[in-house]
């Protein structure tokens, strides 16, 4: 499956509004504008399923979108990681009451087809790079019970194990990494298991700015030895030490408890 990641930029209708719109599947004639934020290739059993993305409004809601197999030959060249677009035509759809992964809470998504005109627009420079909504991680035991969508968590990292390997459930071995983030309240366990263990333990390698401060975006909140923790899945992103308010919130809270420390010594 090609996954493809997308900010969206001045829609003629935003989220909240779409959601009170749609009472079921509902054909939308709206026009929005996006960019291509990132693009990753996945496959299952050698075939693309889907075109999966995230829309992001200018009020900083955010949706899932998808573009069905059928349509990826048609749609899929129509963009280019870093551009903008003007996209019109599409389908609404409600997810299904016990549909588990959705990348965020929300009760619909945006499916294109082929009635569905893609076009460059350009010159469109002041939206928020990325948009997140961040969980708490004392949240995550209640969170991971529920395991309906995927969330985004923010923290310190604090430990770091080796890549290790494991052997799936077919046998095959498959790196794996584990690792600890904290909120300066609250620490949690993580692991990112195939690429993103072997990209993410390479990135924290290289990185030239400690403590490390990591954003997972749509990762998958789950229970391990009764313990909460969480994981990548097929949309999960991390950012190692981004250019965001939280991580300077995070280096800000960790100076003042260090400044604290130091004055009772």
């Amino acid at each position: 499956m090609l996954s493809i990641w997308y900010d969206m930029i001045k829609p003629q209708l935003n989220y909240w509004q779409l959601a009170q719109k749609v009472k079921g599947d509902e054909d939308v004639g709206v026009k929005v504008c996006v960019r291509v934020q990132k693009s990753k290739l996945i496959t299952r059993n050698a075939q693309r399923v889907a075109i999966n993305l995230i829309f992001v409004d200018a009020l900083g809601g955010r949706i899932h979108a998808t573009i069905p197999a059928p349509y990826i030959g048609q749609l899929e060249n129509y963009f280019t990681e870093g551009e903008t677009y003007d996209v019109n035509n599409f389908v609404v759809r409600r997810y299904a009451d016990m549909q588990h992964g959705r990348c965020f809470k929300n009760d619909i998504y945006i499916q294109l087809n082929h009635m569905t005109e893609v076009m460059v627009t350009g010159g469109v420079d002041y939206i928020q790079q990325h948009v997140f909504e961040f969980t708490d991680l004392d949240a995550l035991y209640a969170t991971a019970h529920e395991q309906k969508n995927l969330i985004d968590v923010v923290g310190i990292l604090e430990q770091a194990g080796p890549l290790t390997h494991f052997r799936n459930r077919i046998g095959q071995e498959e790196p794996c990494v584990e690792f600890r983030i904290t909120d300066m309240f609250t620490s949690a366990r993580a692991f990112f298991y195939n690429e993103m263990a072997e990209e993410f333990h390479q990135a924290i390698q290289q990185a030239n700015q400690h403590p490390i401060v990591v954003i997972i975006s749509s990762c998958k909140p789950q229970m391990f030895s009764e313990e909460p923790n969480v994981t990548n899945f097929q949309a999960t992103r991390f950012f190692i030490n981004p250019n965001h308010e939280a991580v300077d919130d995070l280096r800000n809270a960790l100076s003042v408890a260090n400044a604290k420390q130091l004055t009772r010594l």
